[in-house]
């Protein structure tokens, strides 16, 4: 059991054998933030809020450092480049009004895309959750972010799917990933 999530941090390996560090997102954590939407592709910015957004404002920064690892949880998958830490990879999953489930998302640098790390934010994602009490997660998911799909197809669980003017709405139990 987790003793506390805002201080989770583990080492972990992508499919090529390059180890990153996930680890939670902290208050201190808005210009790493900023960089890396800043790096994000117009597609890939698309593809996370499913539309056009221009740039995150101060508000959206603060919501999204300022966590309560409870009903809102947010892990950074980062590497160290010449002695400084940036972000590749963003997961989150908030809690809505079901209180054993939550919605998933993600953003992973394009760069850096293909090689794992959404299904690795989305393995520790969900052993937060499951010491949370969310038994299920969801996420809409646009129907052309085939890479985005296909960590769900191959995340080990089971999805019932719906498609809604182009959007793929999934719902995946986190019990699933915890047996891998």
């Amino acid at each position: 059991m987790l003793s506390d999530a805002r201080k989770y941090c583990v080492e972990a390996t992508m499919l090529d054998g390059a180890t990153i560090r996930v680890r939670a997102i902290r208050r201190d954590d808005q210009e790493r933030l900023h960089e890396h939407f800043r790096r994000l592709s117009e597609q890939s910015v698309y593809f996370r809020f499913m539309g056009v957004k221009r740039d995150l404002s101060p508000d959206d920064l603060k919501r999204l450092t300022e966590l309560d690892f409870k009903n809102h949880v947010g892990l950074a998958a980062t590497v160290t480049e010449q002695g400084r830490e940036r972000f590749i990879g963003i997961g989150r999953y908030i809690r809505g009004s079901d209180p054993h489930r939550a919605e998933v998302a993600f953003a992973i640098l394009d760069e850096f895309q293909g090689r794992g790390i959404g299904t690795v934010l989305l393995e520790h994602l969900s052993l937060i959750a499951d010491a949370n009490g969310i038994a299920e997660f969801e996420a809409d998911v646009l129907g052309d972010n085939r890479q985005m799909l296909e960590v769900f197809a191959h995340s080990g669980f089971e999805s019932r799917r719906s498609l809604d003017s182009g959007v793929v709405h999934l719902y995946s139990s986190t019990s699933k990933m915890l047996k891998r």
